[in-house]
Parts: structure tokens; sequence; C-alpha cells
């Protein structure tokens, strides 16, 4: 094998700093504690077929640690060290290497040890020309596995989607969810299979306080780990600073950087309410059609999304009024600004509906859509309907303290009107079931319904399949 500083003389890459991301290629320890990620399951599973992996995700939502887990899993199932190599394209020459395919190959032909090599490219979008140079690696074959990550889908579509159709599988990164942080602090609650009402009655008290203060701070997980509530503000200030410094202003190049903050702030206080996109540009003093393209931006950069009204025949409802949403609440309470305790907060209703959300987009299996339902006349309102072809799952947030398991308004003419398989309604901390014609309406507390992801998704699975 050829030593590395003759690799260096045939490559732009600077192979000190090289070695420093990649230890164990020089068998230095590559230990670290992490907080357990699921998609590292869909990832490793992943590694036997041959397209590019795409990983996406927010700033700092935790993508570089899971490929750092995926090259530990890759190492633990006995792949040679040498045959893994992780890029960071900010590194000095690593952009250099990446857009000339030829040095690239001698590079890995000369440090890879084995037939098959492991490539990880960490900020793809920064390369000139990502999506040539991974069809280029893609096409000539050669035992090459690639897996690249980003914080901007709008900038890795728009530069790879022509080279990469039909080559690439996309995995997007959320935030820590609610239900990772109970297997992290309560496992055996994580682990257990029983119906809601079982579940609540076992964990129920130890779920409150979990849930009310993953409902302020959220699941980044530098801001989870944060020893102090000071800690905890200042690691979100700064996520949303250089997401604005280098996102916003270096590589989407917004043009008016104060309207983004404005808009983005006036999307925090709206959390949960219909608006139009005039009415927005009012509030944030520019145009619709300067507020639909940050909108997009942000909804492309991982930070907002939107639910639009669901309508079917049966039924008369709003079609051109969106709901915006952030994908991580402590990013939106940051953007109010506030992260007062849940039982303090005047906004403490669209705090939990933020919750609902987030938690819901993250185990939405990819023919599954967000809606909200409200009708015209009558102004009868569902937060979510989550839809699958033909069937819907409709959810309503009453974040009150319920005596008995009576239907909200909107949510009972939907029922009556649809007849869905199952309905929730997600309460402070009442739990119950009754069935109303064909429908099974669950009443579940806010951390009994979102602390295990398997059951959530059971729960969709029985609705929608």
């Amino acid at each position: 094998m050829v030593c590395l500083h003759q690799i260096e003389e045939v490559s732009a890459i600077d192979i000190e700093i090289f070695n420093m991301r990649n230890p164990w290629r020089t068998g230095r320890p590559f230990e670290h504690s992490w907080l357990p990620r699921r998609e590292l399951e869909t990832l490793a599973g992943w590694m036997d077929n041959p397209y590019v992996v795409v990983v996406t995700g927010a700033r700092q939502a935790g993508k570089t640690t899971l490929l750092s887990m995926l090259v530990q899993r890759l190492l633990a199932t006995g792949v040679p060290p040498a045959d893994i190599f992780y890029f960071s394209v900010d590194d000095l020459g690593a952009a250099e290497l990446f857009s000339n395919p030829g040095d690239l190959l001698r590079f890995l032909r000369d440090a890879k040890s084995g037939p098959r090599a492991y490539i990880l490219i960490d900020e793809v979008q920064r390369l000139p020309n990502p999506g040539l140079a991974l069809k280029v690696l893609y096409d000539l074959g050669a035992g090459i596995k690639i897996v690249v990550s980003g914080s901007s889908s709008l900038e890795i579509r728009s530069t790879t989607r022509e080279h990469l159709v039909g080559r690439s599988r996309e995995l997007i990164l959320y935030p820590l969810s609610f239900s990772d942080i109970v297997r992290q602090n309560i496992p055996a609650a994580s682990r257990n299979d029983g119906d809601f009402d079982a579940f609540h009655r076992l964990y129920g008290e130890s779920l409150v306080p979990l849930f009310v203060d993953f409902a302020v701070w959220g699941g980044y997980p530098a801001v989870v780990t944060a020893p102090s509530a000071a800690e905890r503000a200042e690691q979100l200030r700064q996520i949303y600073d250089t997401y604005v410094t280098r996102d916003v202003s270096q590589f989407l190049r917004v043009g008016r950087p104060d309207v983004y903050n404005r808009l983005v702030r006036t999307l925090a206080l709206q959390v949960g309410s219909q608006m139009t996109w005039e009415g927005l540009a009012n509030e944030v003093r520019s145009s619709s059609e300067t507020v639909r393209h940050y909108v997009a931006m942000l909804q492309g950069t991982y930070v907002c999304e939107l639910a639009m009204p669901f309508s079917s025949n049966k039924l008369t409802g709003l079609r051109k009024t969106p709901k915006a949403y952030f994908v991580d609440c402590g990013m939106r309470n940051s953007a109010v600004p506030s992260l007062a305790a849940l039982d303090s907060r005047t906004d403490r209703g669209q705090v939990v509906e933020q919750v609902v959300f987030q938690e819901l987009l993250k185990v939405l299996s990819v023919t599954d859509e967000l809606h909200y339902w409200r009708t015209k006349g009558t102004a009868d309102e569902v937060d979510f309907v989550v839809t699958r072809g033909d069937r819907i799952l409709p959810i309503e947030v009453k974040d009150t303290h319920f005596s008995e398991p009576s239907l909200p308004g909107g949510l009972a003419r939907l029922v009556e009107d649809t007849h869905p398989r199952h309905a929730v309604v997600v309460t402070r901390d009442f739990v119950a079931q009754r069935t109303v014609g064909t429908t099974a309406v669950h009443f579940v507390p806010e951390g009994t319904f979102l602390a295990r992801r398997d059951t959530l998704v059971q729960l969709l699975d029985d609705a929608l399949g």
C-alpha cells in the first residue's frame, strides 16, 4: 500500500487534516458517548444497496454525528478501517479533490485495503458541482458506497437532481424526538407495548416532567445535552445565528435578512394559525412573492413546515390558507422569544400543538400527508388530519383537563361525516377510549401519546392501512 505522504503528492487534500477526521485509519481511539438514533438502523440497512445515500436535515440536528455512528457500526461489522473515508467539504483541498474524479479514484485506490470503499461526505452542497461528481463515482462503480450529508435540501436537490435521478435514496434527520428522550431516560417505557391506558398507568407521572421540558427546549442534540438552562438558551441562539449567517446569507443569498428574520418571528408567534400570503406580507412589510419565496427556503432548510387544509368530496373545507409550524419547538420558542416553563406560558396551547405536529412529522411514511381541517361556514376545526390515500386519521389537540370522553365539536363532525377507523384527542392528563359509530376514539395524554414511536406508527398503520 502507498504511504499517505505519497498520496498527498497526487491529491490536493491535507493529509494531516484527513487523518484527524479519520482517526480509525491510524489506530487512534474512536469511542464516543452519543444519544442513540433510530435512523442509524435505517442508514446501516442501506449499506448493501448501490444507491448514493443523501442524509439531509436541519443544521445541527446530528447529521455529522450520525455519519460517525455509521463509521462505528461499519467497523463493528468487520469493515477494515482503511476502507472507510470521511471527508468534510470545508476542509482544505477536499472540494478540489472531488472536482477531479481521477485524482479521487487514485486516492481511494492507494489508501484502501479491500475491494470495497465507503465514502462519507459531510456538507456535500458546498462542492462546486456535487451532482456531477457523485454521478461519475456512481457510474464508475468500482466498489464504492457513497453517503453524503447536507443541511439544505434546496441546494442539494438543485445541484444533484439532474445527475442523481434513479441513483439516490434520501434520509431526513430531524432533531431528537420525544420518544428518543424517553428511551434515554426511561428505557423500560420505550420497550412497553401495552395500550395507551395501561402504559399511562405505569409511566404517566414519569413522562410529565420530560414532556414539559421537551416542549420548551426541543430536541437539538446540543440543547438536550447542555447542562443548564442558560447554556441551552445560548445553544439555540447559536444554532439560529449560524443558520442565518451561513445558510441564509451566504449560500441561499437572501437579499433581505431583516425581512427573513421578521418572517421567522411572525411565523413563530402565529404557530397553528391560518395565514394568507397577503396578510403575512403585510406583517413583515414585504411582498407576497418574497414571503412565499422565503417560506420555501425555511421549508427547504428544515426550519418550518406547512400544514395545508384537508378537504374531501363530502366536506367543504378551506383550500388556500396554510398553517405554519416549526420543525423543532425549541427553535420556535427561541424565535418568539420565550423560553419560559410550559406551565407558566400564555401560549401553552400553541406550544403543545407545535410539539404534536413536529413529532407526527417524524413518523409519517413517504405516502402520508399532514393536514388540518376547518369548514367555511360553521368554523368547525380539527388540528391535524393525517392522510394516506383515501383514509384519514383525525387528531385534535386539547391541552385541558377532561372529566369525560366528550368529543370536541369539530372532531365530532368530521368523525360523523367521514367514519374513520380511528381518531385521537390529545389531552393534558385524561386517558380513555370510546366508540363513535365505527370509529375508535382515543383520548391520550400528551406525553403518553408521543412517548413510543413504534406505538404511534402502529396507530397510523391501523388507521390508514
